[in-house]
């Protein structure tokens, strides 16, 4: 997202007359040596930019300079309109300043690019909206994003995935939204974790701040997290089936990584069935799973989810007979 930082320290520096490279670290979360890489891009690019040294200087714009967006490319107005559309990547939970600040940003497209844009908008849509649920806005959200801009600590009562409650301490560092879900990345103890806001009973702030670690980088922790996070899944409920070749390939193409390790050592189009192991977050997840492969996998333990599965098709055919 480095062009989008790029707009923002323009915008910042437009906003006033200086900044130091600090500040703009805090307020972008990046560290201060980015922000000096930044600025070299920024300077490559034409945008008159300069730093002073000694008290009361910092990072300036040459005087009456400002720009309205007009070095902004076609493609980029285009994927600008895009971001700014109403099914945007996670605008429905955007507050209404942030909405009403993408509508500027869009607005501010150079005349020339707004067709390109219009067209871009007619023709390619990001619904980041899940089929057959409804799409619930956290309550928190809100809370969490004024936390965060204070450098702020705060309580919450958090479900784990094996259904534990627990209490935590938390600085917050970070929003992210995957797909249709919403993380916080936060410090407890020194350590830094990552919890789904779903699953937050209760929410609150705590009035004491906290000193944000200036090297903390959120992409590339982001990164690193999902990429540890599909080679080693969370394990609380194991299942031993038997699977065809078939209900290998379903899981395959629903769940993808999820499984693969567990699933492709398999091989491909076997005759029958074979065992395998598949680890599930929660036995309700296993549950959900596991009923659409009903003709395709047998479920050897645990005894009582086989049982529950049972029961459940029993419940579905007598609410069609």
């Amino acid at each position: 997202m480095r062009a989008e930082r790029l707009i923002a320290i323009l915008m910042a520096l437009q906003r006033a007359q200086a900044l130091t490279a600090g500040e703009l670290a805090q307020r972008l979360s990046v560290s201060v040596r980015t922000i000096f890489r930044d600025i070299d891009a920024l300077s490559t690019m034409g945008v008159p930019v300069y730093t002073e040294q000694g008290r009361g200087g910092g990072i300036r714009l040459v005087e009456g300079y400002t720009s309205d967006l007009t070095g902004l490319s076609s493609g980029e107005a285009e994927a600008l309109a895009l971001i700014a559309s109403p099914a945007g990547i996670g605008v429905q939970d955007l507050a209404a300043p942030t909405r009403t600040a993408l509508d500027k940003l869009a607005a501010a497209v150079p005349t020339m690019h707004q067709l390109r844009a219009q067209h871009a908008r007619g023709r390619l849509l990001f619904d980041t909206k899940p089929w057959f649920r409804s799409y619930s806005v956290s309550p928190y959200l809100d809370t969490l994003r004024a936390a965060i801009w204070k450098d702020e600590c705060i309580n919450i009562n958090y479900r784990r995935s094996n259904g534990e409650e627990k209490e935590y301490l938390v600085e917050p560092y970070a929003l992210v939204v995957k797909v249709d879900t919403w993380y916080l990345i936060g410090r407890v103890k020194r350590e830094t974790r990552v919890f789904r806001i779903s699953r937050m009973l209760s929410l609150a702030t705590t009035g004491t701040s906290f000193t944000r670690d200036p090297d903390f980088d959120l992409h590339k922790f982001w990164n690193a997290w999902c990429e540890k996070f599909e080679k080693n899944p969370p394990v609380a409920f194991p299942v031993d089936l038997n699977i065809s070749a078939k209900g290998k390939q379903q899981l395959l193409d629903s769940f993808g990584n999820w499984f693969r390790t567990r699933l492709e050592p398999l091989g491909e189009n076997f005759k029958g069935r074979k065992p395998v192991t598949l680890d599930f977050e929660r036995e309700e997840a296993a549950l959900r799973i596991l009923f659409d492969l009903v003709f395709e996998a047998d479920i050897v333990k645990p005894t009582e989810l086989r049982r529950k599965l049972r029961n459940q098709a029993k419940r579905v055919v007598a609410a069609t007979t």
